[in-house]
């Protein structure tokens, strides 16, 4: 369970990060669309929308530590 200076923290990196990284962010964790649905949404590849997430995702744990 995150507290709420926590969970401020990763919603301040989140919208710090470049653009379409955070939208295709905000889209899987907030939307919770799938990664096909996330790439057709931005006439992008599934595996754009997978690799896209998985580089946010790191610079937020890198972030994190």
């Amino acid at each position: 369970m995150l507290d709420k200076q926590d969970k401020m923290s990763i919603y301040r990196m989140l919208h710090n990060l470049p653009e379409p990284m955070r939208e295709v962010m905000y889209l899987r964790l907030s939307g919770e669309l799938s990664f096909k649905e996330i790439g057709d949404l931005l006439n992008q590849s599934e595996t754009w929308a997978r690799v896209t997430f998985y580089r946010g995702k790191k610079k937020l744990m890198e972030g994190l530590e």
